[in-house]
């Protein structure tokens, strides 16, 4: 995916569209810049501060959750017109040994799911479109997403790739809130072809539950007191946090809806599903959360990349230039946010699904791509037993903030750091442009 003349321009090629490449200049062009500084004029004439009144603003206590409907999906409809209103499914190459990563609502009506085996779900649906994974494309929907939440409030957190939490106190009156984030939620599909649900409430974990609640194209609204009620009609199987096998004890014993657990006795709680379990349920009944911890920003503690192949190796040379092209991206991402890294891990997947893991705490850190090559190297050599490799996946941890202006001196010495220079062409060019030629091969497989 490259940017042409103020366009996304999106290419794919597959089965299903006859194997005709479609270039396509998508939805996800950004004409409507001027729709969220709209947005940003009603969040401000919502805000009473206290330099315009003299007194201390009022505020409310709400937390908003945004949660992408079926997001992988979503962006390859938005981006390719013949997939709009058709079963897809978002998975790998090989759909015998793939499972399905995202499953459009018109497969879902088929009874397709995410983490269902690709094979089993083209049963469900013979007629289901499948479409490879694309990560940079989701990758840079998301960020271009996320960053217009601002115009919301200043105060958010990124959950994962696709959701996201807000804080709402910045605003008067619950009304005042839900008009900018109707607003944000029309602004957004109007110009990126791509829906999301939300929830509020003044819990995050019953904000969550209500973005899920009605999906998709949801706006579920918990008023605070109303709690209970709105749980009573929520499954257990809807809280995030309870496991497939907690799930069957809950059930044995009765429980159904999540308004029953909040009645349950906690020494019952803990004594039949442990202390993790009551935590959870105990998180269902906060209603002042500590906004401050909450939202801070905390750095990473581990920066990783796994890539499931399109077919099983078993050449160690091919199983290292993929180990080192994941490392080249984990290195350039780590760089970029200004970290070194003294814990390395690596895993070869079977095709049995058998994992193999090695992880190393070093005496020394790792910033450059040449210096992990060199560990990964040995540790590839290590563990591979000889089987078809289907998966590699490696990350870094122990990580350490470097100052940046260290790298930059590096460029005027005698042993030159490239990275700097190919973060600075990615910066330019796109993420991933610039790579090692000894990883070529990895496209192949």
């Amino acid at each position: 995916m490259k940017k042409v003349s103020g366009f996304i321009r999106l290419c794919m090629y597959g089965k299903s569209t006859g194997g005709i490449i479609l270039s396509i200049d998508s939805q996800l062009e950004l004409r409507g810049i001027s729709t969220f500084s709209n947005i940003k004029n009603l969040t401000n004439s919502g805000i009473t501060t206290k330099a315009s009144t003299g007194k201390t603003r009022k505020s409310i206590s709400y937390i908003a959750h945004i949660d992408m409907d079926a997001f992988f999906a979503s962006v390859e409809q938005a981006a390719n017109p013949y997939l709009k209103n058709k079963p897809v499914i978002v998975t790998g190459k090989d759909t015998r040994h793939s499972v399905v990563t995202s499953a459009s609502y018109e497969a879902k009506k088929h009874g397709i799911k995410a983490g269902m085996p690709a094979f089993r779900a083209l049963q469900l649906c013979p007629d289901t479109i499948t479409v490879p994974v694309d990560g940079s494309k989701y990758t840079y929907v998301s960020e271009e997403i996320m960053k217009r939440l601002e115009f919301i409030s200043p105060r958010y957190s990124v959950a994962s790739i696709d959701e996201a939490f807000i804080d709402l106190s910045i605003y008067n009156t619950l009304s005042d809130s839900l008009k900018t984030l109707r607003l944000f939620k029309k602004a957004v599909e109007k110009d990126f072809g791509i829906s999301f649900s939300i929830g509020v409430a003044v819990n995050p974990l019953i904000a969550k539950i209500a973005s899920d609640f009605k999906k998709p194209r949801g706006f579920v609204v918990v008023e605070s007191g109303s709690e209970k009620e709105f749980l009573k009609k929520v499954d257990i199987s809807d809280v995030p946090g309870i496991g497939p096998h907690t799930l069957v004890k809950l059930k044995n014993r009765g429980y159904v809806k999540t308004s029953e657990l909040l009645e349950a006795d906690d020494f019952y709680l803990y004594n039949n599903f442990g202390n993790s379990f009551l935590g959870l349920i105990k998180s269902l009944k906060v209603k002042n959360y500590q906004k401050e911890l909450f939202f801070k920003k905390e750095p990473p503690k581990s920066v990783g990349h796994s890539m499931t192949l399109n077919h099983d190796i078993d050449n160690i040379e091919l199983i290292e230039r993929v180990a080192s092209f994941l490392g080249a991206k984990i290195v350039y991402r780590m760089r970029k946010y200004g970290f070194k890294a003294r814990g390395i891990s690596l895993y070869l997947k079977n095709d049995d699904f058998h994992v193999i893991r090695t992880t190393r705490r070093l005496s020394f850190y790792i910033s450059r791509t040449e210096h992990l090559n060199d560990v990964l190297y040995w540790l590839s050599r290590e563990i591979w037993n000889g089987e078809p490799i289907r998966a590699i996946g490696v990350s870094l941890y122990k990580l350490k903030s470097v100052n940046k202006n260290i790298y930059q001196e590096k460029l005027f010495k005698k042993e030159k750091d490239t990275t700097e220079v190919v973060i600075k062409l990615q910066d330019h060019f796109g993420k991933y442009a610039l790579f090692p030629a000894s990883i070529l091969s990895v496209a192949s497989i």
